[in-house]
């Protein structure tokens, strides 16, 4: 394992690359680093300005009198050679290079960045890149990848490697707006160093990291990967979106990043054995993602459905007897316990099997009736998929329904998964509940998908079949 720890957490950078202009590559750099209030050591390196709001630039690396541990390149592709070499004599342990214009290029940027590599592991340096956006650390206050806000910026348990800028940005803003806290993420680019394996084998040890995600086009040792994915998601889940499988997606990734990449089949088959979870896109990697960053994890396969519509019932039950998971009947002793508790809450008409039926819930009375029934309903499923109207649509309500079913899940280690009844307005509930380690997800297909996730990787941890 390649000890990482400088990468993500240095004492102190230096930025190549600076001008006045924040909208600007290294400006913009530089100005993030500033405004998030980076601790270490800082130094802006330009040839064009002398000072940004009278701190002092220094016009190459080497006229920076102390120790540097990390390198931002936000320069041209063809200066990154030099730099390099002003890197090593100066003894940087690792230099991010942002700029484009390498191995996606051709055969001539394939050249140029063999040579670059060639000066790093000369000089025992590591690099992260080309064609990359870089770090996002909220320990260390070190952001280069895409501006959030101050209070979304809280370290959490969520690492991410991305071989592309955009899916990283993507997953830092759409989780974050799920409700994801994360820990380190990275943005690799062309990998001509550091590459997948490495911040597998770093997020794998790294006892910040609960779950590890990634977006990869292309792997390079493979076998390497699997073997240590084997390793690593016998204690953390490791969930991967692996695209260009299409003709059209091989040769985009190959231009993109100078990825070869692989049949679809094969992959699905190699990733399953690893015990590596398959992403099927955006949207499945964010919902994985939320999924795992919530335990408890369901001991078994058994669901119990609790909606106020039928017709969500039905759409929930389909959706997970479609993934192999089990939503049984319900025992007529714990019907019978069900009617005679909703019996002085609910009309009479309202099904008491599973999906329970909860028909529109009484506002006074709904925390009740919720937690009740789960309570009830615990006695004979592994899990809980519950649609309820009121923490959605009245939000003075959140935070008490919050209170009760985080107490009743730590009280019976049950895991809850939440569904609003209209996805398109629940977005900031979605995410506080998240945040409170009560998952949410926009469709009841979706959380069938949480569920059926979540329960087979407990299961291959725990050595037992489903």
């Amino acid at each position: 394992m390649v000890n990482l720890d400088l990468l993500f957490k240095p004492r102190s950078l230096a930025v190549i690359g600076i001008s006045k202009d924040p909208g600007r590559g290294g400006g913009f750099i530089w100005w993030k680093i500033r405004a998030q209030g980076f601790p270490g050591k800082k130094y802006p390196v330009s040839r064009s300005c002398s000072d940004l709001e009278g701190i002092p630039c220094y016009p190459s690396l080497t006229d920076i009198g102390e120790p540097v541990d990390l390198v931002i390149a936000a320069i041209p592709a063809a200066g990154v050679e030099k730099l390099l070499a002003e890197c090593a004599r100066k003894g940087v342990k690792f230099v991010v290079i942002h700029a484009a214009g390498f191995a996606e290029l051709g055969e001539e940027g394939k050249g140029l960045q063999e040579r670059v590599l060639k000066i790093a592991r000369q000089n025992n340096m590591r690099l992260v890149g080309p064609n990359c956006m870089g770090i996002f650390c909220p320990e260390a206050r070190l952001n280069t990848i895409v501006e959030i806000e101050e209070s979304d910026a809280r370290p959490g348990g969520v690492a991410f490697s991305g071989q592309s800028g955009w899916a990283t940005e993507h997953f830092v803003v759409g989780g974050n707006a799920r409700g994801l806290r994360f820990s380190k993420v990275i943005s690799s680019g062309n990998q001509a160093d550091l590459n997948f394996i490495d911040f597998l084998a770093y997020f794998g040890s790294d006892p910040s990291t609960k779950v590890i995600c990634a977006y990869t086009e292309g792997l390079t040792r493979g076998r390497e990967v699997l073997n240590l994915a084997f390793q690593v998601s016998k204690t953390k889940p490791v969930i991967v979106w692996k695209s260009g499988f299409s003709p059209a997606g091989t040769r985009a990734a190959l231009s993109h990043s100078g990825s070869v990449t692989g049949n679809r089949e094969v992959w699905l088959g190699a990733a399953r054995s690893a015990g590596i979870i398959t992403a099927e896109g955006f949207e499945d990697l964010v919902d994985l993602a939320v999924a795992f960053s919530s335990p408890p994890y369901p001991k078994g396969q058994k669901v119990g459905i609790m909606a106020e519509a039928g017709g969500g019932g039905i759409a929930a039950a389909d959706a997970c007897e479609k993934l192999g998971l089990e939503v049984r009947p319900f025992s007529p002793g714990l019907r019978g316990r069900l009617t005679a508790f909703l019996k002085d809450y609910l009309p009479p008409f309202s099904g008491t099997s599973n999906p329970l039926d909860l028909v529109w819930l009484p506002r006074e009375t709904a925390l009740t009736i919720c937690t009740r029934s789960i309570e009830m309903m615990a006695e004979e499923v592994d899990s809980v998929i519950m649609m309820s109207y009121m923490p959605f649509a009245v939000p003075e309500i959140l935070p008490s329904f919050i209170e009760a079913l985080a107490q009743l899940r730590e009280r019976l280690h049950l895991p809850i998964y939440l569904v609003p009844p209209y996805a398109a307005v629940a977005g900031e509930a979605m995410k506080i509940l998240t945040l409170a380690c009560l998952p949410a997800f926009p469709s009841f297909e979706r959380a069938a998908r949480a569920v059926s996730a979540t329960s087979s990787w407990q299961a291959n941890k725990d050595g037992y079949t489903v």
